[in-house]
């Protein structure tokens, strides 16, 4: 009994799939093939039709998009895509014959009632080759967010711009598809991100009044360019950022790294009390200038390092050294409002403002210099010299113990904050001569004279050789 009823339902089943996979389409349905938009001519053989559509496919351009502002145009066979001939052939054959899954192929794939069917594309794609080309655009089109800033010189705004990343795999995936039906229109797969502030949240940002400033000079002579273009190129990118309210400023993550692919170049900078010279040379004066500036508009003062010795651009206690990413400034924004920070660096002279809606704190800056600590001075004798030169190749520099106090008044609130920096003396070191057969005309020393400004307690001190070719000096108080 079980085993009849088994037999009467596989019967069945098998004429049910009969009916749907192997029948031909209903006799009062034409069949219509088309390829690439084209009908394909059953009356005559399709292997030429094919070839000719597609090839005229693989040969014209593609639009690769990001459904906005960006476009980028290819050739599907110049990036690895190829189409399976044969097999693309053999289906139609099979389906202009009425074999196999015809009723079936009908039922998945004809968009009316008519019998039409669009055939996709067998396409193979090269991987490396595909990949290499999205590479290549992923270069092009990805970017970070920037966020909104004020132009401070004509006091308008430069709107955002959101970041952009080109996803790699999914772009492939929806490229494989977009050919497959023939498109000449391909989307692009990306992630869209937004910068911390936007084009409208400037537009109530108050900048009326100066909340804090501050000036340094810069020399002006042409050993000093290369470091002047890395104090412009610091002011530049750090003119017109916004601290809001209870945010803190970063400095090595507000500028980024000083590279020359930035634009940055090499330039004398003080690393662990020695004078040497790399790219970004000078940024510590960008960063000085901006703390002293902070420092008087009453922002709260996180992080800070002096420089290992004084600096001649700046007083004692308002310097601030930076080394990227290691030593750092950081203060924040106590108000309720934005601050915007406004860097200008022309003839001489960098000036940064912090500028916002208003200035509910005074400040008082006293000083005391509790200690000055004589430098050491040192010889270094060179058999290879002649006798009679010597090339103070590290100037002396005298070290020094400060106590800084800064007074903060807002409203009948007052506090005192108190901070005391060492700088440590600078040996002076002086290399001499000792081989009395080696001519003293005409012979170039290897090494070069330390030719960095000297300090000395708020004082600049500028040193030259005179006629007689020895050294002088002059010194101009503040």
């Amino acid at each position: 009994m079980l085993i009849g009823v088994g037999a009467l339902y596989f019967c069945l089943g098998g004429a049910m799939a009969y009916a749907l996979f192997s029948s031909p389409p209903p006799e009062d349905l034409e069949l219509s093939i088309f390829l690439l938009g084209k009908k394909i001519d059953l009356a005559r053989p399709p292997g030429p039709q094919i070839k000719a559509s597609v090839r005229h496919y693989l040969a014209a351009p593609v639009t690769l998009g990001d459904g906005g502002s960006y476009e980028r145009r290819f050739v599907p066979r110049d990036v690895g895509v190829s189409v399976d001939f044969d097999r693309l052939e053999r289906t139609i054959e099979t389906l202009a014959a009425n074999k196999g899954d015809v009723a079936h192929f009908l039922a998945k794939h004809r968009q009316d009632t008519t019998g039409r069917i669009d055939l996709g594309l067998p396409i193979r794609i090269d991987d490396e080759m595909i990949q290499d080309f999205l590479l290549n655009l992923k270069y092009d089109y990805d970017r970070k967010p920037q966020s909104a800033k004020f132009d401070m010189d004509s006091r308008t705004i430069t709107p955002h711009r959101e970041g952009r990343q080109l996803l790699l795999d999914a772009t492939i995936a929806k490229v494989e598809l977009a050919l497959k039906e023939g498109r000449t229109a391909v989307p692009m797969a990306v992630n869209i991100s937004q910068p911390a502030s936007v084009t409208d949240d400037l537009e109530s940002v108050d900048i009326s009044r100066v909340l804090g400033w501050y000036e340094t000079p810069y020399c002006l002579m042409k050993k000093c360019w290369n470091r002047n273009n890395n104090l412009e190129l610091g002011g530049k990118l750090l003119d017109g950022t916004i601290i809001g309210p209870g945010e803190t400023f970063d400095f090595n993550e507000a500028l980024g790294p000083r590279t020359e692919a930035r634009g940055f170049l090499p330039a004398p900078t003080i690393e662990q009390g020695i004078l040497t010279e790399t790219p970004g040379g000078g940024t510590c004066q960008t960063a000085s200038t901006l703390y002293a500036a902070a420092f008087f508009a009453g922002m709260d003062l996180v992080q800070r390092r002096a420089h290992s010795r004084p600096s001649g651009y700046i007083l004692l206690g308002l310097d601030a050294t930076v080394t990227y990413p290691n030593i750092d400034l950081v203060f924040r924004n106590p108000f309720n409002f934005p601050v915007v920070i406004h860097y200008k660096v022309a003839d001489g002279k960098m000036t940064v403002e912090l500028l916002g809606r208003e200035r509910p704190r005074m400040v008082h800056f006293i000083r005391r210099i509790t200690q000055t600590i004589p430098h050491q001075e040192k010889t270094v004798e060179e058999p290879e010299w002649p006798k009679g030169l010597s090339v103070v190749t590290q100037l002396g520099i005298d070290g020094f113990r400060v106590r800084r106090y800064r007074i903060v008044y807002e409203g009948s609130h007052v506090e005192r904050e108190l901070t005391e920096t060492v700088y440590p003396p600078t040996t002076m070191v002086t290399h001499v001569g000792m081989n009395a057969s080696i001519p003293l005309k005409d012979f170039v020393p290897p090494l070069a004279a330390d030719d960095h400004t000297p300090y000395a307690a708020d004082k600049r001190i500028r040193f030259y050789l005179d006629e007689k070719n020895e050294f002088q000096k002059i010194i101009a108080s503040w």
